[in-house]
């Protein structure tokens, strides 16, 4: 591609109209931050919204708004916070649970942002299959009807065929036919599709990396008539730099487990030394992606194009304070000991008055490790010269708000440092004032808990010492006689 031809990316996006769904998670509110704050020109951003839990569609947005990842908007321009417009649906639902009104709004939409998805890998396959692949089909459909449309960007995941070792950046061999996955999770009855699923899914490890698998064989099917392209981030770690530093918003993967370990609640992980944790930062993320839209918009490929947004040479990102083991009943004994602390901290916040949250962090804890062990055992090698080619493709004037060659400048243990820090002000809303309180605070807990240890083993020694008379070398019941 001739980048001299090409418009730099803001003016790209100016008085453009956006559709994003899954922009209340944790990329797509990176995502939204990142086009509002570096294309301030764009027309509007729609959003996909459900009501959730009683909350209104437009609590919801306000809510959003309000989020701190959203502080520099407001520091420079509230106002372009207004160009946020809800649109009430379900990802789950046919035409995503539209009204005709909302669809006739998306008319002059140009952008398509696929986000929307369930991370959660314990999910039921029926409702995984309704919503990582039934979701990718709607918005096809809805996209067939927009005469703008310059650029379909579906976000997929590196790790959608984990049962290649070298994933190179192309749409691989469906695992099954996706019109018939749809039909079956609309039409059978979900116990009996659940109970089918280790056979149907080719044993795959989970619903997520199954449905994601099938979304991508959906979007390369429609790229024949759509200007679509698969964007495939690994593991998504809090950011480097922008728009807060270390910021993070939910306890899933290395996120949550960074600020469980940073916070001193845990020591252990469930995972092998020998494997490496592919990541990427959020804000490499975004800008890449961003990258990615401007250069299909402005030089659509004729066919899918693939971007496997990863390091071809995974991180040492591992816990800090945090002790590695791949023996899964090792693991599950140390971490059945951090329940006695984790109860005596709950116990001592009760006690002040102040809400008790570490047993909280340790079940989140172990929920991440666990839904993350296939990939703490396993290694992968990801092809990405499309990634890093977008590097090419900036113009100098894009350079500093849209490189994302962070790579050269942060060191992992700054990064690894900040990530935890992220993870204790954002998730766990510790302020940074309280950090050498926290300090003294877990030398405490340390101390505790190595005391508890110590009780732990001597309680024990003497049972055994005292049950089998081990210092006892008289009589019947001495050990030596009874080696004898």
């Amino acid at each position: 591609m001739n980048s001299k031809v090409l418009p730099v990316i803001s003016e790209f996006f100016r008085d453009r109209e956006i559709f994003i769904t899954g922009g209340t998670g944790f990329l797509g509110k990176a995502l939204i931050e990142k086009i509002l704050y570096s294309c301030p020109d764009v027309k509007k951003i729609y959003l996909l919204l459900r009501s959730k839990r009683g909350v209104s569609v437009s609590d919801r947005l306000a809510q959003l708004k309000s989020s701190e990842i959203f502080s520099r908007i407001r520091q420079k321009d509230e106002v372009l916070l207004e160009k946020l417009v809800p649109l009430e649906g379900n990802s789950m639902s046919l035409k995503l649970g539209l009204s005709d009104h909302d669809l006739k709004q998306l008319e002059n939409v140009s952008v398509i942002i696929h986000s929307a998805a369930s991370v959660r890998f314990d999910d039921p396959l029926p409702k995984a299959i309704l919503m990582n692949t039934g979701s990718a089909r709607e918005v096809c459909l809805i996209a067939e009807n927009l005469k703008n449309l310059k650029a379909l960007a579906h976000i997929s995941t590196t790790y959608c065929n984990p049962k290649y070792s070298v994933i190179e950046e192309k749409v691989y061999p469906p695992l099954a036919d996706w019109r018939q996955a749809i039909k079956l999770a609309e039409n059978l009855d979900p116990d009996v599709l659940d109970i089918l699923a280790p056979k149907y899914m080719n044993f795959q490890p989970n619903t997520y990396t199954f449905t994601k698998s099938l979304a991508e064989q959906i979007m390369k099917e429609y790229s024949r008539k759509l200007p679509i392209f698969i964007f495939r981030p690994s593991i998504v770690a809090p950011s480097v730099k922008e728009p807060l530093v270390g910021w993070v918003d939910n306890f899933n993967g290395i996120t949550g487990m960074l600020a469980a370990a940073g916070s001193g609640l845990i020591r252990i992980s469930y995972a092998s030394a020998k494997v490496h944790c592919n990541f990427q930062p959020l804000d490499v993320v975004t800008r890449s992606l961003i990258i990615a839209i401007w250069k299909q918009g402005c030089s659509p490929s004729l066919d899918v194009v693939v971007y496997n947004c990863a390091c071809n040479q995974a991180k040492e990102l591992w816990l800090p304070y945090a002790r590695i083991t791949s023996c899964y009943y090792f693991y599950k004994i140390y971490l059945l000991l951090h329940v006695i602390p984790g109860m005596i901290v709950d116990t001592m916040l009760k006690a002040f008055k102040k809400k008790p949250m570490a047993l909280d962090v340790m079940r989140k804890f172990h929920f991440a490790s666990s839904s993350l062990s296939y990939f703490m055992f396993n290694d992968w090698y990801f092809v990405n010269d499309n990634f890093f080619d977008l590097m090419n493709d900036i113009k100098t004037e894009d350079m500093e708000e849209f490189s994302f060659d962070f790579y050269e400048i942060v060191s992992m243990e700054d990064y690894v440092y900040e990530s935890a820090i992220g993870g204790r002000r954002y998730l766990l809303n510790q302020p940074d004032e309280n950090l050498p309180r926290a300090r003294e605070n877990y030398k405490r807990f340390w101390y505790l808990d190595f005391s508890l240890k110590v009780i732990f083993w001597i309680g024990f020694l003497y049972y055994v010492i005292t049950r089998y008379n081990l210092f006892c070398f008289n009589g019947n019941a001495s050990l030596l006689e009874k080696i004898k």
